[in-house]
């Protein structure tokens, strides 16, 4: 399960539920690095990347726009926090 099931109840989600999110999410990116892309989010958005392909300012080529969802930027990561739970970076 990919699924953190103390943050889930914190956050009064089903864990299961949760998790099948999860590795919807996680399989598709599986599919997208398989064609050399980086799916990427921030501002509101998603897009998907060409890994390599970049101009003169080292800009990716972006060869789709992903605009439903909740997205959000950031550099990802997560550790425990003084309650126990592992949390993102703040602001």
């Amino acid at each position: 399960m990919m699924a953190l099931d103390d943050e889930c109840r914190a956050a009064g989600l089903d864990p299961v539920e949760v998790d099948r999110i999860a590795r919807r999410i996680a399989r598709a990116a599986r599919d997208a690095q398989r064609l050399g892309l980086t799916v990427f989010g921030g501002s509101g958005h998603g897009s998907l990347r060409l890994c390599g392909n970049t101009d003169d300012r080292g800009r990716p080529l972006i060869v789709a726009g992903i605009d439903a969802g909740s997205w959000d930027g950031g550099d990802g990561g997560y550790g425990p926090a003084n309650d126990g739970l592992n949390r993102g970076e703040g602001i």
